[in-house]
């Protein structure tokens, strides 16, 4: 089934190993570092906002000739990256997550634009749910910085539920109901990636093995917002400050 259909593409190897120990030791730096944009649960850090600017290592990674040009394929040349988390599944982090849609994106600042709500302000960003017709129109790249199998809680996914748009709670349920039939479980060796639309219903198990399970998550999008919206990125000046406290 195509990316259009499905919604979702498993790449078996997209980063070289040399390339998946050198973002390990950068996400290892930055969990160090405690970082506004940092998640941590017992004083473990299981996950990270806004990589795109506080990891060079991970702005590389988005602009890089491995991954750029499969996102372009896809939104058109002009597609860029708008935002890059980070999430490490441990069994002392765990987590589970139900069937659900990725609606959210972080904005420069808040405007009350028809379409654009359920406004929150994570690590000082403003983040909303954003339209339906937005959100068709981006792709997310997770990649694995871990071997990933069955018990690791990957992401599992809904083939082909991204075409039914922004789903109501009913319909969501409904969706998760077919899950036991027609779901498919996104296992990966590390330097992998999962290619997906943010509206495709997905969720995930906690793990049961142990070990990690390291993901570097960015989204694309290939347009302006509406009304004044603009995509989250720093000012010159925070970037100036941002550079500063890298150099130490």
């Amino acid at each position: 089934m195509s990316f259009h259909r499905s919604g979702f593409a498993i790449i078996e190897q997209v980063l070289s190993p040399a390339s998946v120990a050198a973002l390990i030791e950068a996400t290892r730096a930055y969990s160090a570092g405690g970082h506004d944009g940092a998640l941590d649960r017992r004083g473990e850090v299981y996950g990270g906002r806004d990589l795109l600017w506080r990891i060079p290592e991970v702005d590389s990674l988005a602009h890089s000739p491995e991954i750029l040009p499969r996102i372009q394929a896809i939104l058109g040349p002009a597609a860029f990256p708008v935002r890059g988390l980070y999430f490490d599944k441990t069994l002392t982090t765990n987590w589970s997550l139900p069937w659900h849609q990725d609606l959210t994106i972080a904005v420069n600042a808040r405007r009350d634009v028809p379409g654009f709500g359920s406004w929150t302000r994570k690590a000082g960003i403003h983040h909303t749910h954003a339209p339906a017709e937005i959100l068709a129109r981006m792709v997310t790249i997770r990649l694995q910085l871990d071997d990933s199998g069955p018990d690791d809680g990957p992401l599992r996914v809904l083939p082909g539920s991204h075409g039914a748009g922004k789903l109501s709670a009913l319909a969501l349920a409904d969706w998760s109901i077919r899950a036991a039939e027609q779901s498919v479980d996104c296992v990966l060796p590390a330097g992998g990636a999962l290619m997906m639309r943010p509206l495709l219903v997905h969720s995930s198990a906690s793990r049961t093995a142990p070990g990690h399970r390291r993901v570097i998550h960015l989204e694309y999008a290939a347009e302006r917002l509406p009304d004044g919206l603009e995509w989250y990125q720093l000012t010159d000046s925070e970037k100036m400050i941002a550079s500063q406290a890298r150099a130490g």
